[in-house]
């Protein structure tokens, strides 16, 4: 097997595009042919390397890369035409020119469909040959260079993808906050809505009865159907059943229930400003110190209605644990109690049920003969 000889002429470094020298490889027998092609080569400033067997020049293009090989139809070993379809499919911007001094039209069609971009047909005016390589090397520069702008346009197209899936996710982020802000904004609005349209319905209201009727009303409009009692205060700490509501509660049953209610629930709440939830009867009992049995299989809620640190009311809502009470239940209660006890002291205050006395700008002078102080009855 015959060894590879390359050549570097001296002109390659003086290249006035400043580009490095092309390479070119003559897989040919030693001769008179391979000479001249080389002379050729040389004087247009490329690398040259001739193989003589097509073995030898196999392994040199699978090693280095050349971007023209010149090749002889009969080698010792084989035919060039082998060479073109290599090429073929290991490196298609490198071209495969064929040069014989004994060629007919069938061999250049057959050279041509194996890959040949070319087919000198020698002998051939020196000129002639050179003008035929540098278009082969024109057409390798430009699949090249094609082929280059393929790998930077893949490379780009990576970042982009990349860059794509990268925003997407920060789209579906920002869309899923401006999600959760929209919900939020709007349970706010929601809740500032229903604040006000209670606030507006309890303060056409100046007694009581009514007012505990209206308040009740609109609560069982946001909870559903359920049982509902409120408690107020009276005397010696005391709390009376102001109000309630009966959905499911037999009637044999539901005034122990209410006044049960009365005497464990409120002495608990009075002071408790959480609002406070079971699910279990017997958890229920336990904080009340009362009978499990009266509520058993309910759902509780209770909560007091405080104004100045004082309790206004307690109020207990209870259902069957079949029919559970929304997770939104307590924020609304916590938007709504402290309007409901406002409005108690207010009517409170317009009847002077707090502690009422005249004032004493109102009895005279002579207040000494007074027999005792006058005030309103509760």
């Amino acid at each position: 097997m015959d060894s590879l000889n390359a050549n570097v002429p001296s002109s390659a470094a003086s290249r006035p595009d400043g580009d490095p020298p092309t390479r070119v490889l003559l897989v040919m027998e030693p001769g008179g042919l391979r000479d001249q092609l080389a002379r050729i080569v040389a004087l247009e400033g490329h690398d040259i390397a001739c193989a003589e067997r097509l073995e030898t020049a196999r392994l040199a293009v699978v090693k280095d890369r050349y971007d023209l090989v010149i090749v002889t139809p009969e080698l010792p070993d084989g035919s060039g035409l082998e060479m073109a379809e290599m090429l073929q499919r290991l490196r298609p911007s490198s071209k495969v020119m064929v040069a014989s001094p004994s060629s007919c039209f069938e061999d250049a069609v057959d050279a041509m469909r194996r890959g040949a971009v070319d087919y000198l047909s020698l002998p051939m005016e020196p000129a002639s040959i050179r003008i035929r390589i540098t278009q082969a090397l024109g057409k390798c520069r430009f699949d090249r260079e094609r082929e280059q702008r393929l790998l930077r346009l893949k490379s780009i197209c990576r970042k982009l993808n990349s860059a794509r899936h990268e925003i997407s996710q920060q789209v579906d982020l920002l869309c899923t906050d401006l999600a959760h802000a929209y919900q939020e904004i709007a349970g706010q609005l929601s809740e500032v809505a229903m604040v006000s349209e209670f606030r507006t319905l309890l303060r056409q209201e100046l007694d009581v009865e009514s007012l505990l009727r209206t308040a009740l009303e609109y609560l069982l409009t946001r909870t559903g159907p359920t049982n509902a009692a409120v408690f107020l205060p009276g005397e010696n700490s005391e709390y009376n059943l102001g109000a309630y509501v009966n959905y499911s509660c037999p009637r044999e049953t539901a005034t122990v229930l209410l006044q049960h209610l009365g005497e464990h629930v409120c002495p608990q709440m009075e002071r408790e400003t959480d609002i406070v939830r079971f699910a279990d009867a017997k958890v229920f009992a336990e904080f009340i110190g009362g009978e499990p049995t009266l509520v058993a299989g309910s759902q509780v809620v209770a909560f007091s209605a405080m104004h100045d640190d004082e309790c206004m009311a307690v109020i207990v809502l209870f259902r069957s644990e079949d029919e559970p009470f929304g997770e939104q239940l307590p924020t609304m209660i916590d938007a709504l109690r402290s309007i409901f006890a406002e409005q108690i002291a207010t009517i409170i205050r317009i009847h002077h049920r707090g502690q009422p006395e005249w004032p004493r700008e109102a009895l005279g002078d002579d207040d000494a003969e007074t027999e005792g102080e006058w005030g309103l009855a509760a």
